[in-house]
């Protein structure tokens, strides 16, 4: 048996004692804006997870040679992407109002850690991050709750705009509130009956707050239809206008000018 395969044996080992579960770490950063809700995940591994993590990269996309180079993270990288992307096709971790029919999964973006570089068998602190993009098609505003889907136990941080205020948070553990220009939400992922985190948070919106629309949500059609295409319109029909007026006017007085000027050589010649 190679090395390598030992020390997966041995960290599978690990894994279904639920040993090596405890050093491997979720951190949940959540913001959430008018049309839009941005996930961001910190993926912590360290001590046996760490060296399982940088095995399972060798030996899985690798050429087990006990070495993660360069081609091999950002291979990890592209799969991870499609792991995350998939995962959260099946089961969106967000719901508006308890529905998710009006939330789009825009993107994901991951970059994995430089410490997975290198020997497999070092153990090391990895922290990978990903971050995955929501657009909302109706306004936070509208809407009286707002759902996550988490990692049970994992600390979370969730930022709601300004204007929005909590009636009620459930599914939380050492929950704190601050609330300030925006409320920033802290605590951990309740660990439901499921095996499950799942947080809800009931939502008002604040009457004294007045939202602004910025410029760039103003639908195209509006832009385009400015007032400078009906300005320069009526700017060039008037010119054209004046032009063939003076065009005209030029030839009429041209043709005076050599009326006089036949009438006075006649006038001369008769002389």
């Amino acid at each position: 048996m190679k090395i390598s395969q030992l020390f997966l044996s041995i960290f599978l080992l690990f894994a279904l004692a639920d040993v090596a579960a405890a050093e491997i770490q979720w951190i949940n950063n959540i913001t959430v804006n008018e049309y839009n809700v941005t996930w961001g995940y910190t993926e912590i591994y360290t001590g046996i997870d760490s060296i399982g993590y940088k095995i399972s990269i060798d030996t899985g996309i690798g050429n087990n040679d006990s070495f993660v180079n360069a081609w091999e993270v950002l291979k990890a990288d592209k799969e991870e992407r499609k792991r995350f992307k998939s995962a959260i096709e099946n089961e969106l971790d967000i719901k508006i109002n308890n529905e998710t029919s009006g939330i789009e999964m825009v993107d994901v973006d991951s970059s994995l850690s430089q410490a997975i570089l290198g020997n497999t068998h070092i153990p090391d602190t990895i922290e990978n991050r990903y971050n995955v993009n929501y657009r909302l098609k109706e306004s936070i505003y509208n809407a009286s709750s707002i759902w996550f889907l988490g990692e049970p136990k994992s600390p979370v941080t969730i930022i709601l705009p300004r204007g929005i205020d909590v009636a009620g948070i459930s599914g939380i553990d050492n929950e704190t509130k601050i609330v300030d220009l925006h409320t920033e939400i802290t605590g951990f992922f309740s660990n439901s009956s499921d095996k499950r985190g799942e947080i809800t948070i009931n939502i008002t919106k604040n009457e004294s707050y007045n939202v602004t629309v910025p410029e760039s949500n103003i639908p195209e059609k509006n832009i385009t239809e400015m007032p400078s295409t009906g300005i320069n319109e009526n700017v060039t029909k008037p010119a054209s206008e004046i032009s063939n007026k003076i065009r005209n006017w030029s030839i009429f007085g041209i043709g005076i000018v050599f009326i006089v000027i036949i009438y006075v050589f006649k006038v001369r010649r008769n002389l």
